[in-house]
């Protein structure tokens, strides 16, 4: 019994542990479906995404991109049309034409030319294109429309593709249009390939994949030859000029998916040959996007005009260009920013600062063909990765909150914080991997931070209560609070206050001995249960326990005004616990005769002691007065002494004159009454006693010593028991030869005077 009495707060610990655990557990699977929600992700986008960007800032874009601009400046400068749509064919041949000295590697050009115009100019145009055989032109997708069901087939949506003229359809090298899908606030995405459109290449991708064959064809035909002999059919293994007419990126793509342990074997592949460092890059780029959906996020480089840029009007002035501005390098025509944004097709970014400053999507093509040249577009971590990350990072927080105090756990949390943003903006820069910050650092750290700060606070006010509930067991509850207030520890030097009331000293006799003969865990028992009598009637009757040292307890009563009720309480209170230490000592082996004496008057509550250790107590004159009267019980034989003070007025209570006594260290005399009973109780006193003893004291006041010890000797012979008397007639005998006889008349009364407690003296002044 003992072992589990021992272990049961542990256990009761651990209990409470995993019940919180098991709630911290409930939210992070909560938060972890919550994160793959659409809510989730958006939630990601606008919050976590932008703080990475901004932490990383702008970097270099690639230099194998240039955008050749048609701005503000080269609509003025060339006069062209405010409508893009009427700028003349011609000049965009020329463009091309001059671009094409250089030996770009390809000419891509944002614009789409529907309409039929000037056929002189669109067949310029053509002729420029077929020259370079490396123009791509990009396309429109039209909005799904709903081909209606007949039969037993369901209707279907589908998306329209709306290129350019014949003329120029037949002389581009590719087309293909570029998709955006825009949320609620910023361009994020861009698509790759246009399933509802027959799982068609979008602008960048066609870029890219263009770029490819220029570059690594040999490589992709070496690598395709190897893994599958049906490719090896597929692709002639001498040089071929038409071989980019031949690969179908399409196909390769659906092969690859359909078996996608494929893909790790041909990236093997790519390792283990001696390919440029380069063509590795690219390879790896093109091999990863094949496992990628058909959405992927855009990792921009920086706000707008990241990329190398030069206006329309520079590039047609050839005479200023340097010769080598476009060599092997991926040339995108298109509206700048300020264009765009007035023909409806301002874009804004993750960059973007403020409505005015928005992105053309030039630049949010470049963006994402150079994504895909360096295998750098935002990769987000898998749903089951993300799922149990957020899970264990959920049971992370919770273990600390927890097992670790509560301001140790709050910097925790701060660290993991710090770490978590950390390995985040590490993984973000160098591997271009996306890992969640808002689920993590905006929810979950404030969610079980704020939770355990809840906890902390209950717990806190909780522990405060029992605190004070505790140090109520010393000190009045309003006294623990105004403790509290002080806003200095040296202030509790002087805490407290002058009151007027009324004090109480008790003792009991025989407890040394009882101290001797008894174990001190039996001792510790046995004194509880005797307070656990006394101190209920003092509470009962609005007293405060001020001290308790061993068997001796001070008690006092705040008075108000005359202070009549706090007397009366006293009163009763002493008499009650009379009764029922009595019938305490009937119950028990051991006897506990209790003492008790009252005085009335002015004195000091409050905190005695030094910096370090206080105890809250009265002091005064009023409180040593009550002490001594206490004592002087074991003289008088008697068990409730009081002052005049205390007894007054008071006809509720029955009690009996003593005398007037001089108190160890007093130089006043104090006047004594023995509290008997209440009025309304029957006593063993009798009314003759108190009679005949108040005729022999009056005697003894008026110093007629021989006829004041002659009538006690007659009341002992009726009450033998009587304390005060035997008192008086024990002094009287061995005083009586040491004072004169009375001589004149006194006007104070007699007075004893108590030295040794043991050796009263005769004071007759």
């Amino acid at each position: 019994m003992a072992y589990i009495k021992y272990f049961s707060p542990k256990m009761n610990l651990c209990h409470k542990n995993n019940k919180a655990c098991l709630y911290f557990l409930i939210i992070g699977i909560g938060l972890a479906f919550y994160s793959l929600t659409p809510q989730g992700i958006n939630l990601e986008e606008e919050f976590g995404l932008p703080i990475l960007f901004k932490m990383r800032g702008t970097v270099p874009a690639p230099k194998n991109i240039i955008i050749v601009s048609i701005d503000e400046a080269s609509t003025r400068i060339l006069n062209l049309p405010d409508n893009r749509e009427k700028v003349p064919r011609v000049y965009y041949a020329r463009l091309i034409n001059i671009i094409n000295q250089q030996s770009p590697a390809l000419i891509a050009l944002n614009m789409t030319f529907v309409d039929k115009r000037d056929v002189e100019n669109d067949q310029l145009l053509a002729q420029a294109m077929l020259k370079g055989n490396n123009v791509i032109l990009s396309s429109i997708l039209r909005r799904p429309e709903m081909i209606p069901g007949t039969g037993l087939l369901d209707g279907f949506k589908f998306e329209k593709i709306i290129g350019s003229t014949n003329i120029l359809e037949d002389a581009t090298l590719a087309s293909a249009p570029l998709v955006l899908p825009k949320t609620a606030s910023t361009v994020k995405q861009f698509w790759v390939y246009k399933n509802s459109a027959g799982d068609i290449e979008t602008l960048p991708t066609t870029i890219f994949q263009q770029y490819l064959l220029k570059r690594v064809k040999p490589e992709i035909t070496e690598l395709l030859q190897e893994f599958n002999e049906e490719y090896k059919r597929s692709f002639p293994t001498e040089p071929d000029p038409k071989f980019a007419e031949n690969i179908s990126f399409q196909e390769i793509k659906t092969a690859l998916k359909n078996s996608p342990q494929n893909i790790g074997i041909i990236e093997r592949q790519i390792m283990s040959k001696e390919f440029s460092r380069y063509k590795k890059q690219l390879l790896t780029g093109w091999l990863s996007l094949l496992g990628q959906p058909d959405i992927l996020y855009l990792n921009y480089y920086g706000g707008t005009e990241t990329f190398s840029s030069i206006s329309f009007y520079q590039v047609l002035d050839s005479i200023v260009l340097n010769p080598s501005l476009f060599k092997d390098k991926i040339v995108l025509v298109g509206y700048s920013k300020s264009i765009a944004a007035v023909n409806s097709s301002g874009l804004y970014t993750v960059f973007s600062d403020g409505d005015d400053d928005s992105t053309s999507p030039i630049e949010i093509t470049a963006t994402a063909v150079a994504n895909l040249l360096e295998n750098t577009w935002l990769k987000p971590l898998p749903p089951l990765s993300q799922f149990f990350l957020i899970i264990s990072w959920s049971l992370l927080l919770s273990a600390i909150s927890v097992f670790f105090p509560y301001k140790q756990a709050m910097g925790t949390f701060l660290a993991l914080a710090i770490g978590y943003l950390a390995i985040s903006y590490q993984q973000f820069v160098t591997s271009s991997v996306w890992i969640p910050l808002s689920i993590a650092l905006l929810v979950q750290i404030p969610l079980i931070a704020t939770l355990i700060s809840i906890a902390f606070f209950f717990r806190e006010k909780q522990e405060h209560q029992n605190m004070q509930r505790a140090f109520g067991s010393y000190v009045p509850n309003n006294v623990v609070v105004s403790m509290a207030q002080q806003q200095d520890i040296k202030a509790m030097n002087h805490f407290g206050e002058f009151i007027k009331g009324t004090c109480m000293s008790t003792d009991a006799g025989q407890y040394t001995a009882l101290s001797e003969k008894m174990e001190p865990l039996e001792l510790h028992h046995f004194i509880n249960q005797y307070y656990g009598v006394m101190f209920p009637l003092v509470r009962k009757h609005q007293g405060i326990i001020s001290d308790v040292v061993g068997d001796a307890m001070f008690a006092i009563w705040n008075a108000t005004e005359t202070g009549t009720q706090a007397r009366v309480n006293a009163c009763s209170a002493a008499l009650k616990i009379r009764t029922a230490v009595d019938n305490f000592n009937q119950s028990q082996p051991h006897q506990l005769h209790t003492r008790l004496g009252l005085n009335f008057g002015n004195f000091r509550l409050g905190n005695v002691g030094a910096t370090g250790h206080f105890e809250y107590r009265a002091v005064g004159d009023i409180v040593n007065t009550a002490t001594r009267i206490e004592s002087l019980n074991k003289l008088l034989g008697t068990q409730i002494l009081v002052t005049s003070d205390v007894i007054s007025g008071l006809q509720q209570f029955l009690s009996r004159e003593i005398g007037f006594f001089m108190l160890p260290g007093k130089a006043q005399s104090v006047h004594v009454f023995e509290l008997i009973s209440e009025t309304d109780v029957s006593n063993p006193h009798s009314l003759p006693l108190l009679t005949m003893f108040s005729a022999a004291l009056k005697l003894f006041q008026q110093r007629e010593w021989a006829v004041a010890l002659g009538k006690w000797i007659e009341i002992e012979k009726n009450y033998p028991n009587d304390g005060p008397t035997l008192f008086y007639i024990q002094f009287l005998k061995q005083n009586l030869h040491l004072v004169p006889a009375k001589t004149a008349e006194k006007s104070q009364p007699a007075t004893i005077k108590i030295g040794n407690i043991t050796t009263p003296l005769l004071l007759d002044e």
